[in-house]
């Protein structure tokens, strides 16, 4: 999901079933092709806190997110979809999100530029556009290491983050996740050079070739510029893809 988890769902947001199906299992849904070149992916989850690059958003947060792919070529990728999320306790917190991403994408490499519109109801972060150009490098079939560099029109700042992601099959059904970055910041809300540490772990598991659940932990340890505190936090996504 976009803008997801300790670092950015991203992209986001990781797509979940897709990639289980490229990696774990022949018998999931195959991924875009010249015969079917458009996938709908419906995503609903809990989290125990919302952490969206390090800062603490809301605490018991359910989203609901919805998103396209479409296969332009054999190389290039548009993602277009949108999400929302509401807190679920005593705060109001809501957040309204349509996104845009178009990446090339190669066995060796992906490179991507994804714009988003963010609407925050009770929120410290502010309404506006992101810019958000991405590279990731495939090491292997298992290593991945990405960078991107973002800029909220919001609050007129700057975020960008160097992370690593591992994946490993645990079977025809099944495969776990796990990530870890760090960020930096300029004016970002406050945090302004080294922002943190982040890390995620993830199991997926597919009931069939469209339905999957995928129970996550992840945290955020702040840095020097940080005005945050660490943070632990976990959760469940539930998948469906069309």
């Amino acid at each position: 999901m976009q803008a997801r988890g300790g670092g950015s769902m991203l992209a986001a947001v990781n797509r979940l079933i897709p990639v289980l199906a490229a990696v774990a299992s022949p018998c999931l849904a195959d991924p875009p092709s010249e015969t079917t070149p458009i996938g709908i992916e419906v995503v609903t989850g809990y989290r125990s806190e919302y952490i969206h690059r390090g800062f603490k958003l809301t605490d018991d947060l359910i989203d609901v997110q919805l998103e396209a792919e479409i296969a332009l070529s054999n190389e290039w990728v548009l993602n277009l979809g949108g999400n929302y999320g509401t807190a679920t306790g005593d705060e109001d917190f809501a957040e309204a999100a349509a996104f845009f991403e178009l990446h090339y994408d190669t066995k060796q490499w992906t490179a991507g530029f994804a714009t988003t519109w963010r609407d925050y109801q009770d929120s410290f972060f502010e309404d506006g556009f992101d810019l958000n150009p991405s590279f990731t490098w495939h090491l292997n079939d298992d290593w991945d290491i990405g960078s991107g560099i973002a800029y909220d029109t919001g609050d007129g700042g700057w975020y960008g983050n160097l992370e690593a992601s591992w994946s490993k099959p645990l079977g025809k059904s099944s495969f776990i996740e796990a990530k870890a970055g760090t960020s930096f910041t300029n004016d970002y809300y406050g945090s302004d050079g080294w922002h943190d540490l982040y890390a995620r772990l993830s199991y997926t598991y597919a009931f069939n070739d469209s339905v999957a659940v995928t129970p996550f932990a992840g945290s955020s340890i702040p840095m020097k510029s940080s005005p945050q505190t660490d943070r632990l936090f976990a959760g469940v996504w539930f998948e469906v893809n069309f």
